[in-house]
């Protein structure tokens, strides 16, 4: 099976619960930019008295459509992920009649739609703006974790200060995105084509981390001059309460227990 089967598969299957009022392909086959790696994301509405009872008949619906591999619903969330045998990923998410409105149908090709209720979607998407909230939040805990670092160098626990390292860069990549003007961000696994190329210059020529002190320290200390910058820049231009005492003072700890200061080339 190919996803273009999985898809002909799920709309078969989807068609014949009257419950599914309409479904959509969205994500990158909704906005027409897949490529062969791109997985398969279905948004389908039913009414509001059907999702909870849907949601629980999808193992069975599902196992009608493919066998998979890993089947989980995201949390207390009306999304569920796939994987086939084929290693062909989807996500199917249930809305209702009132979630409509608030999609734009720019970002949607549809499977079909019973109850007309395309008419309802916006015609377009603006641009994402800044998060001024979620700014906030990640520079909160990039400071947390980069303040970790004497805890690691002190114990001399290297290898969990690469799963740190690795931390703060995630935490990068998601601010570099709150500053990406585009309706659609995309999922975790595209960047390229997302992002300016100097951006994407920057998480390329970050250094590796090692399990070994200067490694480590290099690499968290690459991250914060990468980060630090940009997000009270962002801040700044968004409104948002940069966490200037936690800087301030995860600044001294570094400098009073590891003699380092962020500003400086590691």
């Amino acid at each position: 099976m190919d996803d273009a089967e999985l898809i002909a598969r799920l709309d078969r299957e989807l068609r014949t619960d009257p419950r599914v009022l309409a479904a959509w392909l969205a994500g990158s086959r909704g906005r027409g930019d897949h490529d062969r790696y791109s997985d398969v994301d279905v948004w389908l509405v039913t009414a509001d008295a059907d999702r909870a009872g849907f949601l629980a008949d999808w193992p069975a619906t599902c196992d009608r459509i493919t066998p998979t591999v890993y089947r989980e619903r995201l949390g207390g969330a009306p999304v569920v992920t796939h994987v086939t045998p084929e290693w062909l990923r989807f996500d199917v998410s249930v809305g209702v009649p009132g979630d409509v409105a608030g999609r734009s149908g720019t970002g949607l090709a549809v499977l079909f739609d019973r109850a007309g209720l395309a008419a309802r979607l916006r015609p377009d998407a603006p641009p994402l703006a800044p998060d001024p909230d979620r700014i906030a939040a990640l520079a909160t805990e990039f400071l947390r974790v980069l303040g970790l670092l004497p805890v690691v160098v002190g114990r001399g626990e290297y290898v969990v200060g690469v799963s740190g390292a690795g931390l703060l860069r995630t935490l990068l990549v998601r601010l570099m995105l709150e500053d990406v003007a585009v309706p659609d961000r995309g999922g975790a696994l595209r960047l390229v084509g997302l992002l300016p190329p100097d951006r994407l210059a920057v998480l390329a020529g970050l250094p590796p981390a090692a399990a070994t002190r200067e490694s480590v320290v290099a690499a968290h200390l690459s991250c914060a001059q990468a980060f630090l910058p940009l997000g009270r820049q962002l801040a700044a231009r968004t409104g948002a309460v940069w966490p200037a005492a936690m800087e301030a003072a995860c600044r001294r700890h570094l400098a009073d227990t590891l003699g380092v200061d962020v500003d400086m080339a590691p």
